[in-house]
């Protein structure tokens, strides 16, 4: 088991997640259909309309020569999508169940019942999670399990008017109570919980962050600390997992998901543009700013407790 994958573990079982087993027969979702339905054909009300957005923790590893299409099934059709990992763009306009099934192309029996009818392609259930009554705009992030044969769903809600641009989250999925500061505003972040830092960015700016833990012994440590490049343009989600690896320096391991203002779509822009994501979007890259920020992914620079 490589270090990626025992990580990606260790943050689910972190997690309670809102997940739905595929079925162990796995029937073929509908077909593609052409977006206007059919003629005559009334449009009726989804149960759930939300700017989606679909990423992989870590880009799955596939055995040599094997692809991996996947889509998204929705009322009237599979919209095909291209996540790639911590890199919230390709945001698409979802209307379907609350259940959303993510669904993999692969070859399936052939329609017409013929014993000797090749096999077509069809789309058959990878993965499922469920939105939220009031989700506008979801975040959902994808880990890879068994070979990238399925995949389980974590999913966020992050529609601008609760995590607006110039917002830091903290999703702390470590088992210590982390003590936070941002340009000296103090809080908490929980273990299993998401906080929002109480400084909401209004224009570029440097803060200083510092993040520490209180040890059984009631002594503070400091863990991480960092000058932010920060701007009201970006939103970021900070991550926070316990290191595996009990000999390594540090205890904490940190990962961050940053979104820009170009990048963002709701449901109101994607009507706008056709529903459909583009496969050549993606989220800008990130500027110097984000180099002295959190530590990367198998070379975490937080300092040791």
């Amino acid at each position: 088991m490589t270090f990626r994958t025992f990580l990606a573990g260790l943050l689910l079982s972190a997690l309670t997640l809102d997940v739905a087993a595929v079925d162990p027969e796995p029937r073929p979702a509908a077909q593609d259909k052409p977006a206007g339905g059919g003629k005559g054909k009334a449009r009726g009300q989804a149960e759930r309309t939300c700017a989606l957005t679909i990423t992989w923790w870590e880009d799955p590893v596939l055995p040599e020569g094997e692809t991996l299409e996947l889509g998204v099934q929705g009322d009237r059709e599979v919209t095909p999508i291209h996540p790639s990992a911590m890199n919230p763009g390709g945001t698409f306009l979802y209307e379907g169940p609350a259940k959303v099934t993510v669904v993999r192309k692969t070859l399936v029996p052939n329609p017409n019942g013929k014993p000797d009818a090749k096999p077509v392609d069809g789309w058959l259930p990878y993965a499922q999670f469920t939105l939220g009554d009031g989700d506008q705009e979801t975040l959902a992030i994808m880990f890879a399990a068994e070979g990238a044969q399925k995949a389980m769903v974590r999913s966020f809600n992050i529609d601008a008017a609760s995590f607006p641009f110039g917002g830091f989250d903290v999703l702390n999925f470590s088992k210590s109570r982390l003590l936070c500061s941002m340009g000296g505003k103090v809080f908490f972040a929980e273990p299993g919980k998401r906080v929002r830092s109480p400084l909401v960015i209004a224009k570029r700016e440097v803060v200083n962050f510092f993040m520490g833990v209180t040890d059984a012994d009631g002594v503070q440590k400091l863990i991480y600390r960092a000058p932010l490049i920060l701007s009201e343009k970006n939103r970021r989600l900070y991550f926070v997992l316990d290191n595996p690896d009990p000999a390594a320096p540090n205890r904490f391991i940190a990962h961050t998901m940053i979104q820009h203002v170009a990048g963002h779509r709701t449901i109101e822009t994607l009507r706008g543009q056709g529903g459909a994501p583009r496969r050549e979007e993606t989220a800008p890259v990130p500027s110097p700013e984000a180099a002295p920020e959190a530590p990367k992914k198998g070379a975490p620079k937080a300092k040791a407790a």
